[in-house]
């Protein structure tokens, strides 16, 4: 049994492989043995972020173990003549998750300030009443990046009272802090970026929230997520399509079989949300605030739904159709315009080969979908054109995902695009989570006049990414025109 090792030095090492994982992707010109090491590295670091998370998991159980207490489960008499006091009940006095904020750390190494803001931001996490899913993906995110320090207590920082209740204040009208405490001024200090915008609480980011598996966001469900902290601005990475072994005759030369690596960028895109509301609004409107961060999060998931599906890359993520459309490789045309037939879903199914297929999932239009439906039992007993039926969840085995968000147009003089198969792992969401921003205006200006005319209004700012890694892992179906 391989010995358990201490987060601490699984730590280091992690950072020595970011250092060089880094210094490669800032290169010019990488040198092939540099693309290689950087790949090698790429697959130690996320190895070592489930064997870090896994152990200190473990540390915590322990840390649990040896300060817990306990009371006798049967106390033995007391000895004649002699008159026990009743115990009393034991108080738990809850540590405050925020102490490492105020506390002179200089004593401790990096390893062991890392493993306390870690705890202390899961600890913060638990006062708050969150989504279904929302604190996993909110430990997922602290384990990945609790080696930024400065992020991670930055995010530790917004979930503090004091934090929150000047939030309230400044993007409700008093962005000069006429009405802030000197611990709110001080606390709101934290969370304010260089354009002046307001950093929201750790428990309202969307960017957080979205991981939720019940966004509307049916892409990003299916999809490999990554995040980014600090100043990067896109995600690196390589790909290559393998080693190629040999049989070799004893003592004869091997051949060269290292595979060639190319390099992966995504970038980030800028995105923003703008809304406004009356000064009789504020007055007559109880919660205005709190509608309001609903309804920025709101048009967050519809903007990277749309994004993530059809974006053309172009000042925008990459969505999952674009990237593949155009790419002969892995399109597959209907035998028949504007006609789906066993055959042709069968080919699709088919293609992608051992490697990918036993992940692979369907992505397309409801509209689209009805119509493989309406095959009936040509597919077999699964399949039904009882209108009183759902769809089915499955085409040949395969999870079927369907999004109002995917094309959903078929002609019969152009060609479209109607169905995407593949392992959606081999697509990116790239994520910067704890960055979005809220800046509240409290004058809008006519331009007829430049004169203010009673408008206030919040301005959202986040970033975004996502395209393709790798388009052979996927298969894209398109129609045939019939002109």
């Amino acid at each position: 049994m391989a010995k358990r090792r201490k987060s601490a030095d699984i730590e280091a090492e992690l950072a020595e492989l970011q250092r060089s994982i880094t210094e490669v992707a800032e290169m010019d010109e990488p040198a092939d043995e540099d693309i290689e090491r950087s790949k090698t590295a790429l697959d130690q670091f996320e190895e070592l972020q489930d064997e870090l998370a896994e152990a200190l998991g473990y540390e915590e159980r322990v840390e649990a173990v040896r300060s817990a207490s306990f009371l006798e489960a049967v106390e033995t008499p007391a000895p004649r003549g002699e008159v026990r006091r009743a115990r009393g009940p034991e108080v738990v006095v809850k540590a405050d998750p925020f102490e490492i904020l105020r506390s002179n750390n200089q004593h401790m190494d990096k390893a062991e300030i890392t493993r306390a803001l870690t705890d202390a931001n899961l600890s913060a996490i638990e006062n708050f009443e969150m989504p279904d899913g929302y604190t996993d993906s909110f430990r997922k995110m602290i384990k990945r990046h609790g080696r930024d320090t400065s992020w991670a207590s930055n995010m530790l920082a917004r979930m503090q009272p004091a934090y929150i209740s000047a939030f309230e204040k400044v993007t409700q009208g008093d962005t000069s802090g006429l009405t802030l405490t000197d611990v709110e001024r001080a606390a709101i200090a934290v969370g304010t970026n260089t354009a002046g915008g307001y950093l929201v609480p750790t428990h309202l980011d969307p960017t957080l929230i979205l991981t939720n598996a019940g966004a509307k966001d049916v892409v990003r469900t299916m999809s490999r997520e990554v995040t980014l902290t600090g100043g990067a601005n896109k995600w690196n990475g390589v790909t290559t399509a393998g080693a190629t072994a040999s049989w070799d005759a004893e003592l004869t030369e091997v051949s060269d079989d290292t595979p060639p690596v190319a390099p992966v960028q995504i970038p980030v895109f800028s995105a923003k949300a703008l809304i406004m509301a009356s000064i009789e609004a504020f007055d007559d409107i109880s919660g205005l605030t709190s509608d309001v961060q609903m309804l920025l999060a709101d048009a967050r998931t519809r903007l990277e739904a749309q994004a993530h599906m059809n974006g053309t890359g172009s000042g925008q993520p990459t969505g999952i159709f674009p990237a593949l459309s155009g790419n002969g490789a892995v399109t597959i045309s209907l035998a028949t315009g504007h006609t789906f037939t066993l055959a042709d879903i069968q080919r699709v199914a088919n293609s992608l080969g051992d490697r990918w297929t036993d992940a692979s999932e369907w992505l397309m239009h409801p509209n689209f979908l009805g119509e493989i439906q309406a095959l009936g039992t040509a597919l077999g007993a699964t399949y039904s054109t009882d209108i009183t039926q759902p769809f089915t969840q499955q085409i040949l085995g395969h999870k079927v995902n369907q999004s109002f968000t995917a094309p959903s147009t078929s002609q019969t003089t152009t060609i479209d695009n109607l169905a995407v198969f593949g392992d959606f792992s081999n697509f990116l969401i790239v994520d910067k989570p704890g960055s979005t921003s809220v800046e509240f205006i409290p004058h809008f200006f006519k331009t007829s006049n430049n004169l203010p005319d009673g408008r206030r209004g919040w301005y959202m700012h986040f970033r975004n990414g996502s395209d393709s890694v790798n388009d052979l892992a996927f298969r894209l179906l398109v129609d045939r025109t019939t002109a």
